[in-house]
């Protein structure tokens, strides 16, 4: 049987996450690095939902792509919090192993992902800063029609319902531009070389930016642009693990409705 370790170094092969800024908790961050693993689970998130399938169908490696825990702590109680999920795990005997941004900049990654539902051609990465050590987490390349066909890519792939676009629906968009999760941060860098940004989390202020710099803007949610990922993120750690799997990406971590 590989080691939750072992496994952690397979993955690591391919996202490379030596490449990642200091505020990313990639890596193990629960658990035995030497415990055995026969068994695996691969969430996007571990939210309550996710915990209580661990505990119902017991496994000793969970693989997540939203870190648990982001913020130095100082106790691990019982309760619904990070915290008390993270105590919840450990009591259940599983281990946790979280991939991020190195998923996002990786081949095949959340980014590739998310721009293989527009059919983006000629496709680049861009949106890294080597200031902070982040990866290029965004994707690039030619779309060739109007800002309205984001639309309805997002409404027939993505299943969003209340998308937020910014720009004339009858533009046309040579070049599109996408960032999964949240990034709002690079809306500079992508103006630079594209004409709309689909990502999540973007707040009026930064629209007002993007409307300035003639940035068009899709946002159809945090959790909503990283979906497409999870099915890469299942089929990666399925085929670096040689272990029996638990698909709990089922589990959206979604918080609006």
């Amino acid at each position: 049987m590989p080691t939750v370790s072992q496994i952690a170094d397979r993955l690591a092969e391919t996202t490379r996450p030596e490449n990642t800024p200091d505020w990313d908790p990639v890596g193990i961050q629960l658990g035995d690095p030497d415990a055995e693993v026969r068994r695996v689970a691969v969430c996007h998130e571990v939210t309550e939902q996710v915990v209580a399938a661990v505990e119902s169908q017991p496994v000793d490696l969970l693989v997540t792509y939203h870190p648990l825990i982001f913020r130095p702590t100082t106790r691990l109680l019982a309760g619904r919090s990070p915290g008390g999920r993270a105590f919840r795990l450990m009591s259940a005997g599983a281990a946790l192993l979280i991939t991020h941004t190195d998923f996002d900049a990786a081949p095949n990654g959340t980014a590739d992902a998310l721009a293989g539902i527009f059919d983006i051609k000629d496709v680049r990465p861009f949106g890294g800063d080597p200031e902070i050590g982040l990866p290029p987490i965004g994707r690039v390349g030619r779309f060739d029609r109007p800002l309205g066909a984001v639309d309805a890519v997002v409404t027939d792939e993505m299943g969003v319902a209340g998308v937020r676009i910014t720009g004339d629906r009858h533009r046309l968009i040579e070049n599109l531009a996408v960032v999964p999760g949240s990034g709002a941060e690079l809306i500079e860098q992508a103006a630079a070389v594209a004409d709309a940004l689909v990502t999540g989390d973007i707040s009026h202020h930064r629209s007002v930016a993007a409307a300035d710099l003639g940035l068009a803007l899709v946002d159809p949610g945090h959790a909503a642009t990283e979906r497409p990922g999870m099915r890469s993120l299942v089929t990666l750690v399925s085929h670096v693990a040689g272990v029996d799997l638990v698909d709990l990406t089922r589990f959206d971590p979604q918080t609006w409705t």
